[in-house]
């Protein structure tokens, strides 16, 4: 099944559920519970048919695949053990009986179908030189035996062709079903806008049920958003600023001490300038 297929079954069974544990709203639903009531009983039919169709295409596609791998077996047993056999002979009596030198090994990439027009051509000039090919030491049944092989590589091409039939008949149905079921809802609900007018609560409850789901949604409870780091202050930067500032401002209120104190007169070199004004204000503070 296709993933929108699965996921419409699931709403159509969820609609199912949904009425089977709200008996009361068909019971209650006047003039529409009749058509409410073949709408649903429709629903479970398209509920059933594509249950069916479902486990069909499943097995017909093993089917197909089983058949692919015995075609490989029966491809080689017939080009590899019957008619090699018969070319092999044939080459060695090549020159020694007039036209026995036409057989030819087919080509190992074939198609099955092509390769069983080759085997059939082989098998019907070596059925002209029998005698000589039992004579020179293939069993005096090698023409049946090929076409015993032959049969079984035919019933194995026509066993992988029905599969893929009968799969591909599966997912058409399965397709349709679903626009049915689609369509049936759409119905439905029309009808149940107005049963449930006043029951808001079992109208946000039927609506719920027949949403299909969506494929790879995640409920928003669950999405966590990343939290934002802030970039950390390197401690040993920090610090040195602040005692780079501490003894700029102590240096800076020393000057000026002194220069209170002897009248502004003496000369200051060497000092670097404040930048930070929380150490002008405690400077003027000082």
């Amino acid at each position: 099944m296709k993933w929108n297929e699965t996921r419409g079954l699931q709403a159509f069974r969820r609609v199912d559920a949904w009425f089977a544990d709200h008996p009361q709203v068909i019971a209650n639903a006047g003039a529409s519970a009749t058509s409410l009531s073949a709408q649903v009983a429709a629903l479970q039919q398209v509920i059933a048919r594509m249950t069916t169709q479902a486990t069909e295409q499943a097995t017909q596609a093993s089917q197909a695949t089983l058949a692919a791998k015995d075609e490989d077996t029966l491809r080689r047993d017939v080009r590899s053990l019957h008619i090699k056999a018969i070319v092999n002979v044939a080459g060695a009596l090549r020159g020694k009986v007039p036209g026995v030198g036409v057989f030819k090994l087919p080509a190992r990439r074939l198609s099955a179908e092509s390769l069983l027009h080759a085997a059939d051509a082989v098998r019907t000039t070596a059925a002209v030189y029998k005698d000589v090919f039992v004579e020179h030491g293939l069993p005096a049944d090698f023409l049946e035996q090929l076409d015993a092989s032959m049969t079984a590589l035919k019933a194995s091409v026509d066993a992988r062709g029905v599969a893929r039939s009968r799969q591909v008949g599966a997912g058409a149905s399965l397709s349709s079903d679903l626009v049915l079921g689609k369509e049936i809802i759409v119905m439905i609900d029309a009808a149940l806008s107005h049963v449930l007018k006043s029951d808001q609560a079992t109208l946000v409850s039927w609506r719920q049920a027949k949403r299909p789901t969506v494929k790879g949604a995640v409920a928003r409870e669950s999405a966590v958003s990343a939290p934002v780091v802030a970039t950390p202050v390197t401690p040993v930067a920090s610090n040195v600023m602040a005692n780079g500032a501490a003894a700029t401002g102590g240096a800076i209120g020393g000057t000026a001490a002194s220069g209170l104190g002897t009248g502004g007169g003496g000369e200051v070199t060497g000092v670097v300038p404040a930048v930070n004004t929380g150490v002008t204000q405690e400077n003027k503070a000082a």
